[in-house]
């Protein structure tokens, strides 16, 4: 519900345990798994996903072979996969892995799979905001430490993180607040709503026990 333009392709590669539980991403995601026609690149087809395809993972493993089997996220397994299908661009948006927890883990696999791809020819496109590749931004040995006092300078420090720095999840109850794109990209989002409207049901929440159009979910 978060993305106005048609998407081609959508990746959730968890257990079935991570996506029938809720969690993080809600109770009612199994519900809409259940209605999404957008292909969805599972671990296998489920009955219950009807848009569900089986991700290829032993034909990834053995055209990587050695990449030593160094998939951390999600960003890994698209990469790999876009790879394989002769594509000449890759752009990262909304992927920063700057916080703490499993996302500092998960940094050096992202930067590991961009570097493949540039080695390859890739054009990889990043924001401007985005922080992957581009830090520390010095030369290490060249501009890494201080002329005079040969000290070390902070960017390549370890970086000491403050508390509203770091991603904590809502508490149960608490008001999530909405996030509003710049206005530079009103206009565009505008456009784009109308060019590739959306199924009301995939704007928001699915009540419990409802369906596409009221209709009810049995299962």
């Amino acid at each position: 519900m978060w993305y106005a333009r048609h998407l081609d392709r959508y990746f959730d590669l968890h257990s079935k345990a991570c996506w029938t539980r809720g969690g993080k991403k809600g109770a009612s995601y199994p519900q809409w798994l259940s209605q999404n026609t957008v292909p969805i690149y599972m671990q296998k087809h489920y009955p219950e996903v009807p848009a569900s395809i089986e991700y290829p993972k032993g034909r990834i493993l053995l055209e990587f072979a050695d990449a030593r089997g160094y998939f951390a996220n999600h960003v890994a397994w698209m990469i790999a996969l876009a790879l394989t299908e002769g594509v000449s661009t890759i752009g990262l948006f909304g992927i920063n892995y700057s916080s703490e927890s499993e996302y500092m883990r998960q940094r050096g696999c992202c930067e590991y799979w961009l570097g493949r791809a540039a080695g390859l020819g890739v054009h990889v496109v990043l924001p401007e905001q985005c922080t992957l590749l581009r830090e520390p931004s010095l030369l290490y040995g060249y501009d890494s430490h201080d002329e005079v006092t040969g000290v070390l300078k902070a960017e390549f420090k370890p970086k000491v993180w403050k508390g509203n720095e770091t991603i904590k999840p809502f508490e149960p109850g608490q008001k999530i607040p909405k996030c509003e794109p710049p206005e530079h990209l009103r206009d565009i989002i505008a456009k784009e709503e109308a060019e590739y409207p959306r199924p009301d049901w995939s704007l928001g929440p699915i009540p419990e026990g409802k369906g596409n159009g009221g209709a009810e979910v049995n299962g």
